[in-house]
C-alpha cells in the first residue's frame, strides 16, 4: 500500500505543479515590457477602486 501512495504522488506532483503560477523573472526585453505593463495595469485599476467617482458639482445639477 505504501507503494501505491508513493506512486500516486511522484504521478500527480508534476500535475499539480503545472497550476502553480510561474514565478521565474523574465529572461527578454518583451517579457520585461510585458511584465511592467501588467503591474502598471494592476497599479491603476487598484488607484481606480480606492478613489471614489467625483459627484458632479452643484451648478452642474439640473
Amino acid at each position: 500500500m505504501k507503494v501505491r501512495s508513493l506512486a500516486l504522488l511522484m504521478v500527480a506532483a508534476p500535475v499539480v505543479m503545472a497550476c502553480a503560477p510561474d514565478t521565474r523573472m523574465p529572461e527578454s526585453s518583451y517579457q520585461w515590457e510585458r511584465r511592467q505593463a501588467r503591474i502598471e495595469a494592476d497599479w491603476r485599476a487598484g488607484q481606480a477602486a480606492q478613489t471614489p467617482a467625483p459627484t458632479p458639482a452643484a451648478k452642474d445639477k439640473p
